[in-house]
């Protein structure tokens, strides 16, 4: 890898320092050493991770960035990831290739070199389920979308992105667990304009809701739709062994050519590795003999501790 890698996350205070910690832990392990950069964004002052957590990271030798980013939108936390990757490229403008990750997911096999071009390119995965998304102008969730392209001044796309669990085609919309640019840093400023534009805005999913019982759910991903389409020319959907939704395995599994565990690149769990019993309801017996699941295994589950039903 010629250009190294910078891959950026955001950890806090509570279930993100053990999240941070085994992500790093994964591209130690499993990413080519010297092919990339490791930085932890901690935009929310009154949010700062512990001592202890800072101390593992900084062994690590990650670059921890502590500067109070965010103090408009406080109260929510999904506006750090986009904070975060707009300071990122205002501070390092020759940065080439940059990919934030969500927290909440790891790595288990090395990145695939050739998805490393000299072209510009951004790389993104659909998102699992539907949701919001809109089908067609028939659907009730497409007026959203009208208002939300317009007000962005960008043409409406059409409905060609498969989504990864339910297969449904959508307009685009697409999971900001991991988002990869290569030669556009720009593209995360431009994700910051496109996500203030419809934050400022009065234009909200129909019934979704955040879990803080905000309107503010989905706005990273819808802003992440729009700012994708600006540049469709460069956009590609990367392979479903990248952003792997692991909590749906069980219903994907058994597709024909569905990846083995022993493929996946890079996973997202959600808050699932905090489940005692998740690891292996997921995985089946040939998955259970790979080094990827083994590695796993032995880490899991991290604190703080949960239980429930699975998703599937």
């Amino acid at each position: 890898m010629s250009v190294k890698l910078n891959l950026i996350f955001c950890v806090e205070s509570g279930p993100l320092e053990q999240q941070a910690i085994l992500l790093i832990e994964s591209a130690k392990h499993w990413l080519k050493p010297n092919s990339y950069n490791l930085i932890a964004y901690s935009p929310r002052k009154n949010h700062y991770p512990s001592a202890k957590t800072l101390s593992l990271i900084k062994q690590h030798d990650v670059v921890w960035v502590s500067d109070e980013l965010n103090t408009q939108l406080e109260s929510y936390p999904i506006a750090n990831k986009v904070l975060a990757c707009k300071h990122f490229v205002e501070m390092n403008p020759k940065a080439r290739n940059i990919m934030f990750l969500d927290t909440d997911t790891v790595f288990l096999n090395e990145i695939n070199i050739d998805l490393l071009v000299p072209q510009r390119r951004i790389y993104l995965r659909p998102v699992d389920n539907k949701g919001p998304g809109s089908e067609s102008l028939d659907d009730k969730n497409d007026k959203f979308w009208q208002q939300v392209f317009g007000l962005c001044g960008v043409p409406l796309p059409k409905a060609t992105i498969k989504t990864t669990v339910r297969p449904v085609i959508i307009r685009n919309y697409f999971n900001a667990g991991l988002i990869w640019s290569q030669g556009i840093p720009e593209f995360f400023q431009q994700w910051y304009k496109d996500f203030m534009t419809i934050l400022k805005s009065e234009f909200r999913p129909f019934a979704y809701e955040s879990r803080d019982g905000n309107d503010f759910r989905c706005l990273d991903q819808v802003a992440l739709a729009v700012t994708a389409t600006r540049y469709k020319e460069e956009l590609e959907v990367l392979p479903e062994t990248y952003n792997y939704p692991l909590p749906f395995r069980p219903l994907m599994q058994l597709r024909p050519g569905h990846p083995n565990f022993a493929e996946l690149v890079h996973v997202h769990y959600h808050k699932w590795f905090q489940h005692s019993e998740f690891i292996a309801h997921v995985a089946n017996d040939k998955d259970k003999l790979s080094l990827q699941y083994q590695w796993l295994n032995h880490r899991l589950p991290i604190n703080p501790l949960i239980d429930g039903v699975f998703k599937c």
